[in-house]
Formats: structure tokens, sequence, C-alpha cells
């Protein structure tokens, strides 16, 4: 999951350019390269990747505030600050992984799948 790659094969990329290439951050293959599994299930499928990215967020914005406000003694108005900034630095980072996250949730590794997309037909 943490390498974006395909839950089937663990092998395709899952995005085609880097996650700090903004004007690009969301652009997917149709299929994987390595086996073909789908990466487009149906109509909407990444919108439940919404509720992964809000967890993720929490997830680290409950540590730091308290390892900077308590820990640090900052003041919440200065937590709040470097709270905005490292959200809208890790957008894109955030993204990719809570749709990788998504897609893993749903589409089993196969090892064997590599095998199948190579091997031709008799």
């Amino acid at each position: 999951m943490m390498k974006a790659t395909c839950p089937r094969c663990r092998s395709g990329k899952l995005f085609t350019h880097g996650a700090f290439n903004l004007k690009h951050i969301g652009k997917m293959p149709p299929s994987c390269e390595v086996c073909g599994q789908d990466f487009v299930i149906e109509p909407g499928f990444y919108f439940g990747a919404t509720y992964v990215s809000y967890g993720l967020n929490v997830g680290w914005l409950i540590p730091s505030f308290l390892l900077l406000v308590p820990g640090l003694g900052l003041t919440y108005e200065q937590y709040v600050g470097v709270a905005v900034v490292l959200a809208i630095l890790l957008i894109p980072l955030i993204f990719r992984l809570s749709r990788s996250i998504w897609i893993h949730f749903f589409v089993k590794y196969d090892p064997d799948s590599i095998k199948l997309k190579t091997e031709k037909p008799a």
C-alpha cells in the first residue's frame, strides 16, 4: 500500500506520475501494466478513499497536537499554523495513500497474476 503498487500483483504502479506533480496528482492508468487488474472498478469507486483520507489526517493531527502543544509548549494558534502548513504539504501524499489503501481493501493479492498476464494462449 505504501509503495502505491497494484494490489493484485504488487508490481505495477497505481499512479502514472510522481506525488508532487500537482497537474497529474490523481492520474492512474486504466489497468495494471503487469497483471491487467482494472484500476477503475466502478464509477465513483474512489469516493470511499475520502474516508480513509480523513482517518489518515486525524491519525497524524492528534499525535502532532500532543507533541507540539503540551510537549513543546506551543500555543494553540501556533499549532494551528503549523498544522495547516503540514496539511497542505501532505495533501499529495495522503491523497495517493488513501487511494492505494482503498483499492487494497477490495482487491486480493494473487501471486499467480503475473504469470497469467505473461502466459500466451496455445
